[in-house]
């Protein structure tokens, strides 16, 4: 149809129609996402590959055009042990949601470095930032704060994370931005049993 040449009326509504497409199809996968059993397969993955794999992946979305994406990790990151899909499935949900927080003119961050017994991944952005009143509800199934949000990709995000032993928590200031941070025990530590904890704190 867009082949056609349609005048702006045609334009409009089939903008609208692709607009609806999408969300469903996010909302689909989402909820595939949520109801897939966590997979007993579990191998060694390396956050750095991780992370590459999530980052071209969000080339490809809408909102990427002219935002670069800084990277910030550290050499000779050990290795986690997880489930590689689920762990990228995490990771390009944050950075999904930055790019969504985030003007052409702001900027995103993705930092990784050693942190205890476990690995530390930020992704911090210069968003609008999260108000007080939503701060509590961030992680709960179906809020969202966006226009054609599904409210899933956050829950999906820490459930992931919880059932690989690791934390996600969150620090926002609104009008300044956003940072999420992922804790996950490297391959040796104690950890990476399912488990874990959410938090989130938004400075007064």
């Amino acid at each position: 149809l867009r082949r056609r040449d349609p005048d702006d009326y045609q334009r409009e509504k089939l903008e609208l129609v692709s607009g609806q497409l999408q969300r469903i199809q996010t909302t689909l996968r989402e909820l595939v996402n949520f109801s897939r059993p966590a997979s007993s397969l579990r191998t060694r993955v390396a956050i750095a590959e991780v992370l590459a794999e999530a980052l071209n992946i969000a080339k490809y979305y809408k909102r990427t055009s002219g935002q670069p994406i800084a990277t910030a990790l550290a050499p000779d990151l050990p290795a986690v042990v997880g489930v590689r899909d689920q762990l990228v499935q995490v990771f390009l949900n944050l950075i999904l949601n930055a790019i969504d927080a985030t003007s052409q003119h702001g900027t995103i961050s993705v930092r990784a470095e050693c942190s205890g017994a476990g690995i530390e991944v930020q992704v911090q952005d210069t968003g609008a930032g999260i108000a007080d009143e939503q701060a509590e509800r961030l992680f709960q199934p179906y809020f969202t704060t966006k226009r054609h949000g599904t409210g899933l990709g956050l829950f999906v995000t820490r459930t992931l994370v919880q059932e690989h032993g690791g934390t996600v928590t969150f620090t926002s200031t609104p009008g300044e931005g956003t940072t999420f941070t992922v804790r996950l025990p490297t391959a040796g530590a104690a950890g990476g049993e399912r488990g874990g904890k959410v938090e989130g704190a938004v400075p007064a």
